[in-house]
């Protein structure tokens, strides 16, 4: 197995990270999937003889160190680490939870400190690999109702900026991937608008052909959200503030109607 490339996908569960373990496995890469749900990984092996399941809580440090030393042990290297997991909540407006906040930075922005951590390590001292962080656009700047999830997507953006300069020395590739809005279990949830929605096939393609056959530091999609995004994040603050305002209008007008609807659904049982 050593003469196969190895990746190791945290958040593999569901998603774009289970989409991308698939994708990987096409490449003849051998992939360690890991996630906190053990038997949907363990389904998912069954499928697919080149995944192989590594149960873990990447909120947990020490388990993180662990499972990177497992995978490398066991599959004999390591050349691509993929960071995708996400702690979701249904924000609600102007509501600052510490505990939600707190649940959140622990797996989508520590749990990714805490896989890299080890993995650097590791390619560090084999002279090289690549490393990719799945962020999102949500993380350009503070959008209404973004709730904690924006903000850990905004670290995840600088670590990565940073990591990319500090890395690049010791032969590691540093990536970032910037997705709008995917077909996926987390974005089911949603009762807002998502403009632009992708089929994660269609996603995990991209970021497949990013890592593997391109040299862009970020790879982000659909091209013209992120355009738009990026763009509205250069606006003077008075602009970009006034735009939010109409954005938190329409947000909270779909949260009030979902509220009445449900209700209304409640009633009628």
């Amino acid at each position: 197995m050593a003469d196969r490339k190895v990746a190791w996908i945290v958040g593999a569960s569901s998603g774009i990270g289970a989409e991308l373990a698939r994708q990987l496995t096409v490449e003849g890469f051998e992939v360690a999937i890991s996630a906190r749900r053990a038997e949907r990984l363990r389904a998912m092996a069954e499928a697919m003889p080149s995944l192989h399941p590594y149960p873990l809580d990447v909120g947990d440090a020490a388990a993180a160190e662990a499972v990177c030393a497992r995978v490398i042990e066991e599959l004999g290297r390591l050349d691509l680490v993929v960071f995708s997991a996400a702690e979701w909540h249904r924000n609600r407006i102007a509501d600052y939870d510490p505990a939600r906040y707190a649940a959140v930075t622990r797996v989508d922005y520590l749990g990714a400190v805490n896989m890299i951590a080890p993995a650097a390590e590791h390619m560090k001292r084999a002279g090289g690999g690549q490393i990719a962080v799945v962020s999102s656009i949500a993380g350009y700047f503070g959008m209404p109702s973004g709730g904690p999830y924006g903000p850990a997507k905004a670290a995840l953006i600088q670590l990565t900026q940073m990591m990319h300069t500090e890395l690049r020395a010791f032969g590691i590739d540093v990536r970032l991937v910037s997705p709008g809005f995917v077909e996926t279990e987390l974005t089911a949830r949603n009762r807002y608008p998502m403009p632009m929605m992708m089929p994660v096939d269609k996603a995990g393609k991209r970021i497949l052909d990013g890592l593997l056959r391109s040299k862009r530091f970020e790879i982000g999609f659909p091209l013209r959200a992120v355009a738009g995004v990026k763009l509205a994040r250069m606006a003077p603050y008075p602009l970009l503030f006034f735009a939010m305002r109409r954005v938190l209008k329409v947000v909270r007008g779909r949260s009030e109607r979902s509220a009445d609807d449900a209700q209304a659904g409640r009633r009628s049982r």
